[in-house]
């Protein structure tokens, strides 16, 4: 029996930790220690700790973690002092410390029972040594504390959670929520994706006695629909025939009976002037202008009135050698209304491009509030999951081709622009350098060079298999299997 420390612990120490072994440092069992070092790397803080003073330390990267932590000392009731370290990143720290003060949390497995939480939270002390990485300073802290304190109870082992996919239809998944953006080459495809980021992310909410899903200013661009021809898959549900029942509510400027309103009625005759010809007038003076901006929301009528315009704003910018099209629209129903609206304001930009001889360019949505009502979920989620299929997409900030110089032991990656143009040069040397894969992904990324998610994913795999037929001495050609 080591000085200091009770007799040995009952508990089979062998079978402990039960969550994450492999990854957590083993100190001295009998010690009432543990250490979690949050972001920061184990070892960094570990390697000036004394393993005879701790039990058992490791990190806490995310705030999911906390339940195997939480697990993991309710199995080892030896453990009498938590202390929290290092750089608190993810804000698993903090989750943490609101646990131990009693606070809800949302995070915690069901599993876990509520009377064996309020045990632990009791029974071990938290000690906040948050931000501090220096071994030595935490060493002194433990070296404080009461090494002889006993346990306080028997081990308790809880079942595994069921590991059930979320339905995303009785829930929101977690994303940045300020902005959405997404691209397709139709109306029909962009609306396909339109549902599906409503459908995943949008917040369930109740709004005039409705329930909807709701998602924030969902940018959706348009880049070849064409205007004469439109695509019209029949899962779209709509007919050449309903789209040209609906143009005049935009295009023409006659109010049309028992309707409170037409934007065409508000971009024309409304405010006494014709704004969609003073845009024309405008943009053949200066193709360049930015003051090419159309108002449908008028203050002082909308703001009190039952029935106001949903689309609020149009601008027509002339940029890259074509006249792309804004609209700014208040609350969108994407299921219902936005299709309808997408091939009228392509409409309308097509005329306004062909009376100022400016070639058509994108056509760009913002959809402040882009929301479906809950009546329309599940038809949205079959037309979205039977019609949404992965399409080849070129990367709009260019492609980048990849070779290895073998003298050198080097990866050479050179950036291109979508036309063929040279942009950049990176290259890295792979010998006595674990992170150079790492680092050249960083700058590729500092350099805003990868605008879509999967075109990150194929660098990185290719950047990897470089790197390996470097290690290896093999021949490496992009986008072939390497020849072991």
């Amino acid at each position: 029996m080591q000085p200091g420390f009770d007799s040995p612990w009952r508990y089979n120490f062998m079978k402990w930790p039960i969550y994450y072994k492999n990854l957590i440092k083993i100190g001295n069992p009998r010690s009432p220690v543990g250490i979690v070092t949050l972001w920061t790397i184990c070892d960094k803080i570990t390697a000036k700790i004394s393993k005879n003073i701790y039990q058992a330390a490791g990190q806490l990267y995310t705030k999911n973690g906390i339940n195997y932590l939480v697990k993991n000392l309710l199995a080892n009731k030896k453990i009498r002092y938590l202390i929290i370290a290092g750089q608190d990143r993810s804000d698993s720290g903090q989750e943490l410390k609101n646990i131990w003060q009693g606070k809800e949390s949302k995070i915690l497995h069901k599993e876990i029972k509520s009377s064996s939480l309020n045990n632990l939270t009791k029974s071990v002390k938290l000690i906040d040594l948050t931000g501090l990485e220096d071994g030595k300073k935490i060493e002194a802290e433990i070296k404080k504390l009461d090494l002889n304190i006993k346990s306080y109870g028997e081990p308790e082992i809880f079942p595994e959670p069921e590991e059930k996919d979320l339905n995303e239809l009785e829930c929101s998944w977690p994303t940045d929520t300020s902005i959405f953006k997404i691209r397709g080459q139709t109306v029909a495809q962009t609306w396909l994706k339109a549902l599906k980021v409503i459908l995943k992310f949008g917040d369930i909410k109740t709004t005039d006695a409705m329930k909807i899903k709701e998602a924030l200013n969902l940018a959706a661009v348009i880049t070849n629909e064409n205007p004469n021809n439109f695509f019209l898959p029949k899962w779209l549900g709509l007919t050449p025939k309903k789209i040209n029942d609906y143009l005049p509510q935009i295009i023409d400027g006659q109010k049309i009976k028992n309707l409170h309103y037409t934007y065409g009625e508000r971009l024309q005759k409304h405010f006494k002037i014709n704004q969609v010809e003073e845009i024309i007038k405008k943009l053949k003076k200066d193709k360049n202008a930015r003051e090419t901006v159309g108002i449908l929301f008028d203050p002082s009528l909308d703001h009190v009135a039952e029935h106001r315009p949903c689309i609020v704003l149009i601008q027509a910018l002339f940029n890259q050698g074509k006249l792309n099209f804004n609209a700014y629209v208040r609350s969108h129903d994407i299921f219902g209304g936005w299709p309808l609206n997408a091939f009228a304001l392509r409409k309308l930009q097509s005329q306004i491009c062909a009376k100022t001889k400016l070639p058509l360019g994108d056509l760009i949505i913002m959809s402040a509030s882009a929301h479906i009502y809950d009546f329309n979920w599940k038809q949205a989620l079959k037309i979205s999951k039977e019609n949404l299929r992965p399409r080849f997409e070129n990367d709009s900030r260019g492609y980048f081709k990849i070779d290895i110089d073998k003298k050198k032991i080097e990866i050479i990656v050179r950036h291109f622009s979508p036309d063929g143009n040279f942009l950049k040069k990176y290259s890295a040397k792979i010998k006595n350098n674990p992170k150079a894969v790492t680092n050249l992904t960083k700058q590729i990324d500092e350099d805003l060079a990868v605008s879509l998610t999967i075109h990150s994913a194929y660098l990185g795999i290719e950047l990897q298999k470089a790197a390996t037929a470097l290690e290896l001495g093999l021949d490496y050609v992009q986008d072939r299997p390497l020849n072991y």
